[in-house]
């Protein structure tokens, strides 16, 4: 049989490791806990990443759209340009074909006035004279030579008068393509402005798009920053995650040890108690032997006392029954 003292020591051996094993579960639990509260940290800082990124992809985005619709109306921008300037290609080439008419009304003109030598010519006072002498040569006695003569004047009114048709008609073109030059002129100076106006826009569109597009670097890098992060929040996700989950494993390992401890601490615990039994037992068994003993002894004596003719007392009388001195007297 194990000795008591054995168990004693078997289960204060067993206590101080039952001690220590609880001691490193609750280790481990404030540990479990405390990596569950940075992972908790983690997925809250992680959850505000990826806001940011979110964030930051929908100004890229914006940013992308701005400059689709900036590059379109940089391009529309240049084509005006282009037609505007197409358009004083063909001004200036109208205008060049105008002056070559009015350099040749102008030499026209010119030859004219030299042939006329230089004296006006009164279209009106020239018609109203042949008008006249027509009238008179139809009127007058015929004379050949006189005739002739006089059919020669008129001629030469009438080639006057188409001279002086010619003169009006080569001023009024001169006029007109005065007039039409002074027109492609405004016109040439409109478009001119027009263009000043579309570079200037044109000048506005491409500033606003580099600026743009320094933004897009500044979002692009901020985003990288921001994937770059994610991915160290994540990784420290996993850790935290695979840390727990092997703490978890140790307690739980622990806690089976723990079991088993407490289940032999509990076999201990009753091996004890059945000895404390037993020995109580035999305790009360040794002291019964001994009352028993001690009642034979002061029987004996009072029955030899009784047999010598002696008078008992009740008392006596009383450990001789309770011996069993009277049954078998």
């Amino acid at each position: 049989m194990i000795n008591k003292d054995e168990l004693l020591s078997k289960i204060r051996e067993l206590s101080s490791s039952m001690d220590q094993i609880e001691g490193q579960i609750a280790a481990i639990t404030k540990e479990i806990e405390d990596k569950r509260n940075a992972l908790g940290e983690v997925r809250r800082s992680l959850a505000e990443i990826r806001s940011q990124i979110d964030g930051v992809r929908a100004k890229f985005q914006k940013i992308r759209e701005d400059l689709n619709q900036l590059r379109a109306r940089r391009q529309e921008i240049i084509d005006s340009i282009r037609r505007a300037k197409s358009q004083i290609l063909e001004l200036n080439m109208e205008a060049q074909r105008h002056r070559e008419k009015l350099d040749a009304y102008r030499k026209a003109l010119s030859a004219i006035n030299e042939y006329v030598g230089g004296r006006p010519l009164d279209k009106e006072k020239m018609k109203m004279l042949a008008e006249r002498l027509e009238y008179y040569f139809e009127t007058s006695p015929t004379d050949p030579e006189w005739e002739r003569q006089f059919i020669k004047t008129i001629s030469e009114i009438e080639e006057e008068l188409n001279l002086a048709d010619s003169l009006e008609k080569l001023r009024s073109h001169i006029q007109e393509i005065r007039n039409r030059l002074d027109e492609l002129r405004k016109r040439k100076d409109e478009i001119r402005q027009n263009i000043a106006n579309l570079v200037s826009s044109l000048n506005s569109v491409k500033e606003e798009i580099a600026r743009l597009k320094k933004e897009r670097e500044e979002a692009y890098r901020q985003l990288t920053e921001l994937k770059k992060k994610r991915e160290e929040l994540k990784q420290a996700r996993d850790e935290l995650k695979k840390a727990i989950v092997d703490l978890a494993v140790k307690r739980k390992g622990l806690r089976a040890q723990l079991a088993q401890l407490r289940d032999e601490l509990n076999k201990y615990t009753i091996l004890l108690k059945a000895a404390d039994l037993s020995e109580r037992y035999k305790n009360a068994v040794e002291v019964q032997n001994a009352k028993r003993e001690s009642l034979r002894a002061r029987a004996e004596e009072i029955y030899q006392k009784l047999l010598r003719g002696e008078r008992l007392t009740h008392e006596e009388m009383k450990v001789l029954a309770e011996a069993g001195y009277l049954a078998e007297e």
